[in-house]
């Protein structure tokens, strides 16, 4: 799921501290190299695209995806739902944001394989949400009524997929990249190149 790096506020907490220009060039760069590193012979890349004027720019910027949509109005919930609802005839899938460069194919395809055993596979974020969710088949009950953007995400997740019975895999956790700590932080592993 991504958003065009041109249009609207991109990364707000972000920009705050370091301005929207910036803002907008770490995040496009960011978004590059994770689309990138997702590419592999043994996945689809499904582009999920906003805003909704900008779905065409959006597929020439991201080029290779299987296939394209735009992300339907609504919640993250809501889209996220269409997502997985989109995918039903898939025997996997998983829906990413484009906020954590550390995310890969490789940590895809390990979340894909966990499903073996589980019902729902996660990877958590340091700041209480997660970077990846990999299901079998929709779950829309995982998405209603959540406190989204915040730090409650993945416990409310948790409890959620518990009180439906859904049996959970938690990943190792990522570093999203929100604030400027986030940034200084991921450049010094690597993950994002110093300007």
């Amino acid at each position: 799921m991504a958003r065009h790096w041109a249009v609207g506020p991109v990364k707000t907490r972000l920009a705050a501290s370091i301005g929207q220009d910036r803002a907008r060039e770490i995040y496009r760069a960011m978004v590059e190299s994770l689309w990138a590193g997702i590419a592999n012979p043994l996945l689809e890349r499904h582009l999920w695209a906003t805003p909704e004027n900008h779905g065409e720019s959006c597929e020439e910027w991201l080029q290779g995806a299987s296939h394209a949509f735009l992300q339907p109005e609504g919640d993250l919930g809501a889209r996220m739902s269409a997502a997985f609802e989109q995918a039903r005839s898939c025997p996997w899938a998983a829906v990413i944001g484009t906020d954590c460069p550390a995310l890969d194919a490789q940590v895809i395809l390990e979340a894909g394989a966990a499903l073996d055993h589980v019902d729902v596979s996660l990877i958590p974020t340091f700041d209480g949400g997660y970077a990846l969710m990999a299901l079998r088949q929709p779950q829309p009950g995982l998405f209603l009524d959540m406190p989204w953007s915040t730090e409650a995400v993945l416990p409310r997740t948790l409890e959620r997929a518990e009180s439906l019975g859904l049996k959970v895999a938690l990943g190792p956790p990522l570093r999203d990249l929100d604030n400027l700590e986030d940034l200084q932080i991921l450049q010094s592993e690597g993950l994002i190149p110093r300007a």
